[in-house]
């Protein structure tokens, strides 16, 4: 139920984004136009539709990662490969294991010279949903539990019965455990995407005229630290922190009024 929660919580973030919403009845009819205009090779029409249609919180979680993803490709197909790599990572957020978006993510920070983070932690989602994991892992882990009680209810002098069970208490919960440190859209909510076209030189100061500590590449992801103004505080890994415009970094869980 806490992780149902949650994940309401995120895919209304990811659905209200602002503007003038389409309405219901009509927002199948603008998909397929959208979806037309982006196989006719027409992809600054495609973005136009797509961006209006992610206004609407009228989309359903199963058809909004797609949405994300063709986004993505009209992105990309004009040029601007970080906001395509924000595109693809909000698709990724909404089904981590949807193929195409991880592939193209791949290919577009393959062309920004950003190397794309395969580890298990990332594999695992791709294989298995982290909402499956989480709910096989604990329902495993209270039959365990529940059969450990009858054992030692009963005095079973089985010993080998009681690890068994103690064996599914600990693979169980061990699992749901997995599941959750796995979850993208858990771990999502400080993380932000450089969308610029250039490099962000990350300030010491928030000020353009302070001294540089290092670049945030285009397409790269950050975590905000803190807020200053028109400024945001980042990490970009391996101890790398500074200041940059915030609106250089869209987060990847925008807010209603996010873009």
């Amino acid at each position: 139920m806490h992780n149902k929660r949650i994940l309401t919580i995120l895919m209304g973030c990811l659905l209200v984004m602002g503007g003038v919403a389409p309405s219901r009845a009509g927002l199948a009819e603008q998909v397929a136009s959208a979806n037309a205009a982006l196989a006719a090779g027409r992809p600054i029409d495609a973005l136009d539709s797509y961006k209006t249609i992610l206004s609407s919180p009228a989309l359903t979680v199963s058809s909004s990662a797609e949405l994300w993803y063709n986004r993505g490709l009209a992105e990309e197909k004009i040029g601007n490969a970080p906001a395509a790599s924000l595109s693809f990572r909000r698709a990724l957020l909404l089904d981590p294991g949807f193929a195409p978006a991880r592939r193209q993510l791949g290919v577009v920070l393959g062309v920004l010279g950003i190397p794309f983070v395969s580890g298990w932690a990332e594999t695992l989602p791709a294989m298995i949903h982290p909402d499956h994991l989480v709910l096989a892992g604990s329902v495993l882990g209270w039959i365990g539990i529940l059969a450990l009680i009858v054992l030692l209810v009963k005095g079973c002098r089985r010993k080998w019965l009681v690890l068994a069970a103690l064996l599914l208490i600990l693979v169980g919960h061990g699992g749901a455990v997995i599941g959750t440190l796995v979850d993208p859209r858990l771990s999502a909510t400080k993380v932000a995407v450089v969308t610029t076209r250039e490099a962000q030189e990350l300030k010491s100061t928030p000020a353009d005229s302070a001294s540089s500590t290092g670049s945030a590449l285009p397409g790269s992801m950050v975590r905000i630290l803190s807020h200053n103004g028109a400024w945001c505080y980042v990490s970009v890994g391996a101890g790398l922190t500074g200041w940059i415009p915030s609106e250089a970094a869209i987060p990847l869980l925008p807010s209603i009024k996010g873009s």
